[in-house]
């Protein structure tokens, strides 16, 4: 197991770095925030700024589905 750092909050986050590859998600528990890895040796992350308006509540459901 691991310790990082959140960059947005400074938590500290233990991870198992077999269990992460580039681009993996996590969340940190401290803030919230979706951090992405950047780096695999030393483990390193990012941020990840996500838009709220890339999301649609209509998206959620098939509309090919017959009631």
């Amino acid at each position: 197991m691991k310790s990082i750092v959140c960059p947005e909050c400074g938590e500290i986050i233990t991870v198992n770095p077999d269990e992460l590859e580039m681009f993996s998600r996590i969340v940190c528990e401290g803030c919230y925030s979706t951090l992405e890895v950047i780096g695999e040796d030393p483990i390193e992350i990012a941020v990840v700024e996500i838009d709220p308006d890339d999301f649609d509540d209509e998206d959620d459901f098939d509309d090919d589905v017959d009631d």
